[in-house]
């Protein structure tokens, strides 16, 4: 779809570009004649059935009727606000993934499969459950080496096979995230359930403020053994302790591996 209106107004984007960051500009819904435009920036994750989906960079998703579309072109990436080197996406997921390692995983293609159940969790029942959906969920960071469809059926068959439902941990609303598949999924009838917010810094303006700058920030709530001394150092370790679990607060009656 390519087309110039009124030697001003161009529509430069077709369905090749899903995936890219976009500007759109439509016609605002019940608009009077020659009145309102609307414009839309965002990932374009897909383009089917004379239907546009855009998604913003705050994760909300935009239905643009093709017929509305008046001009529209392929943007840059929005700049990031970087204090010194910053990691990319992938190397962030990389990282959360080691920091909340599973007690099982396995590999599909470029995805990582991961569960950590628990047996006889829910109710007394015997039934089973997992410890955080982050420890059982699929971390899709590359390509599965099958299509689509059957990836996500073997997914459900891996999980089910558990007694655990499947679920998928997606990232959206940064540079080379994950836009694109978040929508396949839904197209797929999968739903978005819990967003968490991942935020990131620079270490080395917290050590310049220094232990009395860093008080307030060392504890970030009472625990039940009663105040504590402000402590900003840092302990680092490759299993979380007993004290950790109880600071965590949703570890009980679970071992320390999920």
């Amino acid at each position: 779809m390519e087309f110039a209106a009124g030697a001003r107004l161009e529509v430069r984007i077709g369905a090749s570009d899903v995936g890219k960051r976009v500007t759109v500009r439509s016609l605002a819904e019940a608009a009077a004649p020659g009145a309102a435009f609307t414009d839309t920036v965002g990932i374009l994750t897909s383009w089917d059935e004379g239907v546009l989906l855009v998604t913003r960079r705050d994760g909300t998703r935009v239905r643009l009727a093709e017929e509305a579309v008046v001009a529209a072109k392929v943007v840059p990436a929005a700049p990031a606000r970087r204090r010194g080197p910053a990691a990319d996406f992938a190397e962030l997921a990389g990282v959360q993934e080691r920091g909340w390692q599973a007690v099982e995983r396995e590999a599909l293609g470029g995805w990582l499969l991961r569960a950590s159940r628990v047996d006889g969790a829910v109710g007394g029942t015997g039934a089973s459950t997992g410890f955080t959906r982050r420890a059982n969920s699929v971390l899709p960071l590359g390509d599965p080496g099958m299509p689509l469809a059957q990836a996500l059926d073997q997914v459900r068959r891996w999980y089910g096979a558990r007694g655990l439902p499947a679920y998928a941990q997606l990232a959206t609303g940064a540079a080379d995230t994950q836009e694109v598949l978040a929508a396949e999924l839904e197209a797929h009838g999968w739903r978005r359930e819990v967003s968490a917010l991942v935020m990131v810094g620079a270490l080395a303006p917290l050590a310049e403020l220094g232990p009395a700058s860093m008080g307030s920030l060392a504890v970030a709530a009472p625990v039940a053994e009663g105040p504590e001394t402000a402590d900003p150092g840092v302990r680092l370790g490759r299993t979380p302790d007993e004290a950790w679990l109880r600071r965590y607060n949703r570890a009980a009656g679970t071992g320390p591996g999920g």
